[in-house]
C-alpha cells in the first residue's frame, strides 16, 4: 500500500535539502521500477522512463553547497514527484503517460498531455469534440498554469477556453486524465490500473501526438535542407547583378529558428531580410510547420511545409495575394506575377508560383537547393518591391523611346554630360584610389576604416578621434570618393559633410521639425540624405558629422542610434498636409555615418551609449616623411632645412600628445614658401620666419603641468640651436618654464 498522506507530509517538509532527499529515497526507485514494468507490458520496446529524480538530487547537493544554499531555500523543488513513459522521435522525447504526485495542489495526477498547438489543430479540423466524446466522464481536462499548478476546465468549455487564448498568445499544455486527492492509502496495483485506464482512454490522443511529431520531423527535414544552404547566391534583378548572402542560424526560446539574409550589390547592402523556420504559427496558435520570409521587417512569404509531405513527388506551389489598404490589390498581384515570370520563377493561374519539387521517398529536392533558397529570397524581394512596405524599391530601368536610341540620330555637342556614379566596396580598388591622392594615410588606417564601415550589414557608424589637423574629415571624404572612383577634389553627390553646432540639443537637429510659426517642415541636410538613400537603395550615402562633440552627441543622435538598433521607424510629424515629408522614416542600410571629434576644453565627452554603437578610431600618427614626399619638388628643395627642424619639433611634442597634424604642417610650409616669393627687400631671414610660424601655429596649443617640464627643457635646447637665443619661440618657452616652477602648471596664453 502507498500512504498518500505520508507522501504529502514529505512534500510539506520546509528544509529543501531534507525534502528533496526524502522524496527521492521514498518515491524514485519505487515508481521508476513500476513504470518500467508497466511500459514493458504496454509497449514492449522503444520507450524510456523519465523521472524527477535527477532534479531532486541536484537540488539536494546544491542546497548543501554554501554557494547555492541561499537561493535554494525558498524553492518549491521537491514538493512534487513524477515518473513518465516517453518515446524519443528524432531529437525530441514525447511524453506518453505521466504519474504525478503534487504536494502543492495535494493531488495525484495520471494523464496524457498534448501541446496547445496540437489541441488547437484538433479544434481547427473539427476533431477535438469527436476525440473528447470517446472519453469516459471521469477523465478530466486540465491546463498547466505553472510547473506545480493545474487548472481544470469543463470538457464542454475546452474549445472556447483555448480559442480565447489565441489572441493573448497563452500557450499552455493540456492534460487528459485523473486527479485523486493525496490522502489516505492506495494500493500500488490500483495506481497502475489507473495508469492503464488513462492509457486506454487516451489512445487516440496519444497516437495523434505521435503522428504529429513524426510529421513535424519530416517537415523539419525540409526546412533543414533549405536552412543549411550558406553559399552566396548570385542573381540578376531588373537587369542589375546582385549577391544574396545568408547569415548564421539563430534558435529562439520557442525552438523556432531564424536566419538573416542580405542583398548586396558590389559590397553595398541594399536591403536585409529573414528566413523563419518554425514548428508553429505562434501568432495564430496553429500547429503547422512553416517557412516564412520577410524583407525589411515585413512578411512576404508564408509557406506551409505540410503540402509537401506524402508518399510521392510533390511540387511546392505557393499562393500569393496582396492586402494593402487603399491600393488596387489585384493590380499589385498581376504586377508581382509578371515580375516573377520575368525573373525565371514558374507561375500558374496568376496566383501560384513554384519553389521546387520534393521527393518524399528520398527526402530531397529535385532542384539544386541553392536555387530553391534563392527563389524564396528573390520572390520575397520582388513582392516587397511591388507593395512598397519598408520603403524598399528596386531601381527599374526606364522605358526607352525607340527614337532616342536610333544610332543615326544627331548628337547635340552642347548637351550636358550625365555622370553615372557607380560604387565599389572592393578594398583593393579603394586603397589604390586613396594612394593616388596627394593625402597621406597609411594602409593600416585605411583598412581599419574600411572594415569598421562595412563589417556590419545594417549598421555603419565610425567615430574618428585625434588631434586637430590629422586629416579626420579629409580621410572620410577621401574614402567616400574612393568608393565612387572619384578624386579627392571631385564633388560627390552621395557625400554630405554636416558641421555640428553647439546648440544641438535633440533629434530635430538631424531630422527636422514642423514649424507652426512658418507653417512648414524645417528640412535638414541629414533628413535629405535619408530620404534620398531610401530612393536610391543601391547607392551608399555617406554622412560626415564634423566635430560632432561640439554638442552632446547622445542628445541629438539618440533617435538615429535607436532607429539603427531597433530597425524601427523614427516619427517625424503627424500632419496630413505634408506630402513631400514622410510621417516617419527608417535608417536604411546604405547610410554610412562618420563622426569626427576633437578632445579639448571646448568639446563634450562621448557617452557609453554612443561608444557602444560605434567603432572608434584614433588618428594620432602623422607620417611627415610621406607627406613631404608628396610636396612639390621646388618647395621641397627650397625648404628642406626648415622641414627638418619642424619634423624634429614634431618628434619632441609627440610623446606628450602635443604634436601637430598635417594641416598645421601644410599651412606652415605654405607660409614659408610664400615668404620666399616676396621681393628680397621685403623678406626677413628664413630663421626669423621659421621662428614666427612656430610661435604662431605650434606653441599656442602648448600647455600642461609638471609632466611637461622635461619637454620645455628639450624645446629650449632645440630652439636655442635652430632659432637663436633671441627668438620669439625661445622667449615663450623660458617664460613658461618659470610659470611652471612657480605655479605647477603653465600654458602659452598669458
Amino acid at each position: 500500500m502507498i500512504n498518500l498522506s505520508h507522501y504529502q507530509q514529505i512534500f510539506d517538509i520546509e528544509n529543501t535539502a531534507e525534502r528533496c532527499k526524502k522524496v527521492s529515497e521514498t518515491m524514485d526507485q519505487l515508481w521508476k521500477s513500476n513504470l518500467e514494468q508497466l511500459a514493458g507490458e504496454l509497449l514492449e520496446k522503444d520507450y524510456r522512463i523519465a523521472t524527477y529524480g535527477q532534479t531532486l538530487m541536484t537540488t539536494y547537493y546544491d542546497s548543501l553547497n554554501p554557494k547555492y544554499a541561499e537561493q535554494k531555500k525558498e524553492t518549491n523543488i521537491g514538493k512534487k514527484y513524477f515518473a513518465q513513459i516517453t518515446r524519443k522521435i528524432a531529437d525530441k522525447e514525447i511524453v506518453l503517460l505521466t504519474l504525478e504526485f503534487n504536494g502543492i495542489e495535494r493531488q495525484m495526477y495520471v494523464y496524457t498531455e498534448l501541446s496547445f498547438y496540437q489541441v488547437n489543430a484538433l479544434i481547427k479540423n473539427g476533431q477535438l469534440s469527436f476525440n473528447l466524446s470517446k472519453l469516459d466522464d471521469d477523465i478530466k481536462t486540465f491546463t498547466r498554469t505553472s510547473s506545480f499548478t493545474r487548472n481544470e476546465i469543463e470538457r464542454s468549455m475546452l474549445e472556447q477556453e483555448l480559442s480565447a487564448m489565441v489572441g493573448p498568445r497563452t500557450r499552455p499544455w493540456i492534460f487528459f486524465g485523473l486527479a485523486i486527492p493525496m490522502e489516505g492509502s492506495c494500493a500500488i496495483a490500483d495506481i497502475l490500473n489507473m495508469l492503464k485506464y488513462v492509457w486506454e482512454q487516451t489512445t487516440a490522443l496519444r497516437n495523434y501526438a505521435l503522428e504529429d511529431r513524426k510529421q513535424r520531423v519530416r517537415a523539419a527535414n525540409v526546412m533543414d535542407l533549405i536552412a543549411e544552404v550558406a553559399t552566396p547566391y548570385p542573381v540578376t534583378l531588373f537587369g542589375h547583378s546582385y549577391q544574396i548572402y545568408y547569415g548564421a542560424i539563430e534558435t529562439e526560446k520557442s525552438g523556432d529558428r531564424k536566419q538573416g539574409f542580405t542583398l548586396k550589390r558590389e559590397g553595398q547592402t541594399i536591403v536585409q531580410g529573414t528566413f523563419y523556420y518554425g514548428e508553429h504559427n505562434e501568432r495564430r496558435g496553429l500547429n503547422k510547420p512553416v517557412l516564412a520570409v520577410d524583407v525589411a521587417g515585413s512578411n512576404h512569404i508564408y509557406a506551409k511545409i505540410s503540402v509537401l509531405l506524402g508518399d510521392n513527388r510533390k511540387e511546392w506551389w505557393l499562393q500569393k495575394s496582396f492586402k494593402m489598404m487603399n491600393q488596387d490589390n489585384e493590380a499589385l498581384k498581376l504586377r508581382a506575377f509578371d515580375l516573377l515570370k520575368q525573373h525565371g520563377i514558374p507561375t500558374r493561374n496568376d496566383n501560384e508560383y513554384l519553389m521546387g519539387t520534393y521527393i518524399n521517398m528520398e527526402q530531397r529536392f529535385e532542384e539544386n537547393l541553392e536555387v530553391i533558397k534563392g527563389r524564396f529570397a528573390c520572390a520575397a524581394l520582388l513582392f516587397a518591391h511591388v507593395n512598397g512596405r519598408g520603403n524598399f524599391k528596386f531601381p527599374e530601368p526606364p522605358v526607352q523611346n525607340i527614337a532616342e536610341t536610333d544610332d543615326n540620330a544627331m548628337i547635340d555637342e552642347n548637351s550636358v554630360e550625365i555622370i553615372e556614379y557607380n560604387s565599389n566596396f572592393d578594398f583593393t580598388v579603394i586603397y589604390e584610389a586613396i594612394q593616388d591622392s596627394s593625402l597621406t594615410f597609411d594602409k593600416d588606417l585605411i583598412r581599419d576604416l574600411h572594415l569598421n564601415l562595412t563589417a556590419l550589414d545594417d549598421k555603419h557608424f565610425v567615430i574618428l578621434s585625434g588631434i586637430s589637423g590629422t586629416g579626420k574629415t579629409q580621410l572620410a571624404k577621401l574614402y567616400a570618393n574612393a568608393v565612387y572612383g572619384l578624386s579627392y577634389e571631385a564633388d560627390n553627390p552621395y557625400l554630405s559633410i554636416i558641421p555640428v553646432r553647439p546648440d544641438w540639443t535633440d533629434g530635430t537637429a538631424l531630422f527636422g521639425y514642423y514649424s507652426s510659426f512658418e507653417r512648414q517642415y524645417i528640412m535638414t541636410d541629414f533628413l535629405k540624405v535619408l530620404m534620398h538613400a531610401h530612393k536610391e537603395r543601391e547607392k551608399p550615402h555617406f554622412i560626415v558629422l564634423d566635430e560632432m562633440n561640439l554638442a552632446r552627441v547622445e542628445y541629438y543622435l539618440s533617435d538615429y542610434l535607436s532607429g539603427v538598433e531597433s530597425h524601427k521607424d523614427i516619427p517625424l510629424h503627424n500632419r496630413a498636409d505634408l506630402d513631400e515629408i514622410p510621417t516617419k522614416i527608417s535608417i536604411p542600410p546604405n547610410v554610412y555615418l562618420i563622426g569626427t571629434i576633437n578632445v579639448d576644453e571646448t568639446t563634450h565627452s562621448i557617452s557609453d551609449k554612443v561608444l557602444d554603437r560605434a567603432f572608434v578610431m584614433t588618428l594620432s600618427e602623422v607620417d611627415l616623411e610621406t607627406f613631404w614626399s608628396r610636396i612639390d619638388d621646388g618647395i621641397r628643395e627650397g625648404l628642406q632645412n626648415e622641414f627638418n627642424i619642424l619634423k624634429s619639433l614634431h618628434s619632441l611634442l609627440a610623446p606628450y600628445y602635443l604634436h601637430f597634424g598635417y594641416r598645421t604642417m601644410k599651412e606652415m610650409i605654405q607660409k614659408l614658401s610664400h615668404h620666399l616669393t616676396l621681393d628680397i627687400e621685403h623678406q626677413i631671414s628664413r630663421t626669423d620666419m621659421l621662428d614666427r610660424v612656430i610661435s604662431e601655429k605650434v606653441l599656442p596649443k602648448l600647455k600642461g603641468d609638471d609632466r611637461i617640464g622635461e619637454l620645455l627643457g628639450e624645446l629650449k635646447e632645440d630652439f636655442t640651436r635652430h632659432l637663436g637665443e633671441g627668438s620669439t619661440s625661445l622667449g615663450h618657452i623660458i617664460r613658461m618654464e618659470k610659470e611652471l616652477l612657480r605655479y605647477g602648471a603653465t600654458q602659452f596664453w598669458r
